[in-house]
Parts: C-alpha cells; sequence; structure tokens
C-alpha cells in the first residue's frame, strides 16, 4: 500500500478531488470533491475503536467550520484508512453522513483505467515531494497535477502532424503535407472547409510547434481540470476553425497553420471564466498575464503571425466560457453569446467570399516570377499542373515563362488559354487588351474591359479602362 502522501497525490490527479487541508495534530490528509459536495480523509495509522469514535465525533461537532473551510455545505464525508486492518464503520445525522473504510489498493478509490498504466511504469517519488505538488498555493498548481487525457491527446496529434510534415519536407523535399492541410483563401472559399479543421494541427516548423504546444499544455490543463475533456475539445476546435475562417475576412493570400487561433481560444476561455467565477486574484492575475506575455512575444520571433486569427480565438473562447457556465450567468447573457457567436461566424464566412484570391500555389510562384527565379516558377507552374489544380493564372505564368525563353508563339498561347479560363484576370485581360488596340480592334477592347471585376487593382490596366472609357 501507497504512503498516505502518495496516495493523496494520485487521488488528486485522477479525480475530481483536490487538496483541502493537512491536521498536523491528528496527521489526516483532507481533500474535497466540490462537484459531490463530498470530501475525503486519508489515514496511515490503527486506530483503536476509542480513537476511530473520538475522530468521528469531532468531525460531526466540526460539520459547519468544514463546510467553511471546502466552500460548499459537507453532506458526505469518506474516511480511508491505509492499513493491513479490515474494517468499514458507518455514522450517521440528519445532514452528515461519515463513512470509514480501509483501502488496501487505491483502485478501489480511482476508476480511471490510465492509472493503472501510470502506475506500472511509474516509479514513486519521496513524499516531500508529494506533500509539496498538492500543498502548493500556486493558483495553476491543482489544475497542472490533474490527469488530463484530452489535453496529452491534443498535444500528441499535433507532435504526430507535425514529424510527419517533417518527413515529408526534409526527406521526401516536398510541402504536399502542408499544401493538403494547412488554410488558404482560395481553397477554403472553394469548398475546402476541412482545412479550417486540420490546419489547427500543423505547424511550419518545430519552433512554430514548440511555441504553440507549451501555451496549449498549460492552458489546455487549466481548462480540463475546470471542466470536461469535451469543453476542452470543443473549445479547441471551435475556436481554431473560427479564428481561421475569421482570418480569411482578411488575409487572402499565402496559406495559414497553426494551433495559435485554438490556443487564445483556450486563453479567452480562461479569462471569461475566471471573471464570471470572480476568481481573479491578484496573484491569479500576475499568471495570466505571465502566460498571455509569453504567447505575444513569443510570437514576435516567428514570421508571419496571423494576428486575426488570435482575435479571433479569444472571442469565441470568451463567448464559450459564457456558454459553459450558462448556470452561473443570467440566461439572457447565454442566449447573447449564443448570438454574437453564431454571427460572429456568419459574418466570418460572408466576409470571406467577398474577398477574391489566388491558388496559394500560383501566389508561390509569381513571388519566384517577380523575383526573376523562373527556374522555381516553373518547378512550381509544372507542380500545379502535374496535381491538376492548375488555374488561370498558372497558365498566365507558363505563357510569360515561355515568353522570357524566347518562345513569344508558344507564351501566347497559354497566356491566350489564361484569359478564356477568366477574363477577369487582370493580367491576362492586360495582355489581350494590349494585343486588340495594336489591332485597333475597339470593339473587342470594349467588350474585354466589360468583362472585368471592378474596381481594377493594376495600375497599368486601369490606364487602359480610362483610354476605352
Amino acid at each position: 500500500m501507497k504512503n498516505k502522501w502518495q496516495a493523496a497525490f494520485e487521488v488528486a490527479k485522477y479525480t475530481n478531488y483536490d487538496f483541502l487541508h493537512y491536521d498536523n495534530d491528528t496527521k489526516i490528509i483532507w481533500l474535497k470533491d466540490r462537484k459531490k459536495k463530498t470530501l475525503m480523509c486519508l489515514i496511515d495509522m490503527d486506530l483503536s475503536d476509542s480513537e476511530l469514535e473520538e475522530i468521528t465525533d469531532n468531525i460531526f461537532s466540526s460539520q459547519d467550520n468544514l463546510s467553511g473551510i471546502a466552500g460548499f455545505p459537507v453532506k458526505v464525508i469518506n474516511l480511508y484508512h491505509l492499513t493491513s486492518k479490515k474494517f468499514t464503520r458507518k455514522f450517521k445525522s440528519k445532514s452528515l453522513r461519515v463513512n470509514h473504510r480501509t483501502v488496501n489498493n487505491l483502485e478501489k478509490i480511482i476508476s480511471n483505467p490510465f492509472y493503472k498504466i501510470d502506475m506500472k511504469y511509474k516509479k514513486p517519488k519521496d513524499d516531500a515531494f508529494y506533500k509539496r505538488r498538492l500543498m502548493s498555493r500556486h493558483p495553476f498548481e491543482k489544475y497542472m497535477i490533474k490527469f488530463t487525457p484530452m489535453t496529452l491527446l491534443l498535444v500528441t496529434l499535433n507532435t504526430i502532424v507535425l514529424l510527419i510534415n517533417l518527413i515529408f519536407v526534409h526527406l521526401f523535399n516536398t510541402h504536399e503535407l502542408t499544401n493538403l492541410l494547412a488554410v488558404s483563401h482560395y481553397e477554403v472559399s472553394s469548398g475546402e472547409y476541412y482545412r479550417l479543421v486540420t490546419s489547427t494541427f500543423l505547424h511550419a516548423g518545430i519552433s512554430h510547434f514548440l511555441f504553440n504546444i507549451f501555451a496549449l499544455y498549460i492552458l489546455g490543463k487549466f481548462v480540463e481540470g475546470i471542466y470536461t475533456p469535451w469543453h476542452l475539445l470543443i473549445t479547441y476546435l471551435a475556436a481554431g476553425t473560427i479564428a481561421s475562417l475569421f482570418s480569411l475576412a482578411f488575409i487572402t493570400e499565402g496559406i495559414s497553420l497553426g494551433a495559435s487561433g485554438a490556443v487564445y481560444g483556450l486563453l479567452g476561455l480562461m479569462i471569461m471564466h475566471l471573471l464570471i467565477t470572480r476568481q481573479i486574484k491578484v496573484k491569479l492575475i500576475i499568471q495570466i498575464i505571465a502566460v498571455f506575455a509569453v504567447v505575444s512575444v513569443l510570437s514576435m520571433f516567428l514570421a508571419n503571425i496571423n494576428h486575426y486569427a488570435h482575435i479571433g480565438g479569444l472571442v469565441v473562447g470568451g463567448l464559450l466560457a459564457v456558454l459553459f457556465n450558462f448556470r452561473r450567468v443570467k440566461f439572457k447573457y447565454s442566449l447573447i453569446a449564443a448570438v454574437v457567436l453564431i454571427l460572429f461566424t456568419m459574418f466570418s464566412h460572408y466576409s470571406m467570399n467577398q474577398q477574391t484570391s489566388i491558388h496559394p500555389m500560383d501566389d508561390e510562384a509569381m513571388y519566384y516570377y517577380e523575383n526573376g527565379d523562373y527556374d522555381k516558377t516553373l518547378e512550381v507552374v509544372n507542380s500545379s499542373i502535374n496535381k491538376e489544380v492548375a488555374t488561370d493564372m498558372t497558365y498566365y505564368l507558363l505563357g510569360k515563362l515561355y515568353i522570357e525563353s524566347g518562345d513569344a508563339k508558344k507564351g501566347q498561347e497559354y497566356v491566350d488559354k489564361s484569359y478564356d479560363m477568366n477574363p477577369a484576370n487582370e493580367l491576362a485581360a492586360k495582355e489581350k487588351i494590349l494585343e486588340f488596340r495594336k489591332a485597333q480592334d475597339y470593339e473587342s477592347m470594349t467588350e474585354a474591359v466589360s468583362r472585368l471585376d471592378k474596381p481594377v487593382e493594376d495600375k497599368e490596366l486601369q490606364i487602359l479602362v480610362d483610354e476605352v472609357n
């Protein structure tokens, strides 16, 4: 049988019980379960019948005091005796039940299946370790010692995806997984909404991964410790998904990936929970600010930070906190939170669809082309064609590459193909309008201008439009 300090630590880790008090006189460790309004005592001494009855009498006489310390009206107190002596005693008054039981195996108290696995491979530590962890006054400590399977699952999934992506990038020299799972405006607005979820498990590199996982582990344990594993999962997926959707209303170029939107959702949930439950204390505020500061400072070292996703995550997390605490807040506030969450999601979706964008591979190819790296441009263009994701912009760039190589005829064929696929493509349209002007085909020029989207972004094309008008 384990000593009482280790036993108390394991109970606090794998159940809803938290450390309450240690009685130096009786050497009893007190734990509390706020949800069941129950107290638990762990005793590792052999007591005589008179000593057991004396402890029981003291408990009955101290019921009001115990309720005050626990923060709720205590209805049941279970005293577990960690001894070889076997007995069961039950005492009852009108408002309190006191149960004495001997326990020679913690599995009779801890039903969590992971406890058996953990105990099989973990070496016990000294009493000082368990005592220090249990009695710590650190605001987050009681949540950090909790066994949080959903947090571990999310960390594991992020780790697995990172390792697979690193294999793709460094062994096979391809960004295939990134291109498949990351968020891009073009592909999400085209219907690939699954990317809003998959991108929350994908990271650009090790530093990006470590930054997000550090925050996910701490905030995840806090959220899961306060609520349930399912609350954590809902917050992670909802905040990450809606945050990415919100960011697409403002970011239409390139790709976005990472768990930061979901992490900021957990941060928003935590802050709003503390406000609702009025648990804001100076030390706790400092801890929250410290976590937020670390998240913000570390993000400064990463390129292309999606701040819109961070804002979206905070908003969603805060609204979910109100919904999760519907019993603590007035019904109208829960209703408002639900309506705002729905409207926020609808606004993000509507705003995203109001923007136009090009395929991220075209965006990459255009970057190389504008910087004069024609080999890289051709590599990306060929990749788009081979993967059957080629767009009008793909063929426009292919045509320009042929023209740069000296094959103007072949190049013009691809530019014409690009224009036929999308007459609103400003780059291809500019080429065609110049061709029509050279041939003095003003009717075709007017028709081409009429097929453009307004307003025109390309300055040179706007001059041609003004000329026609």
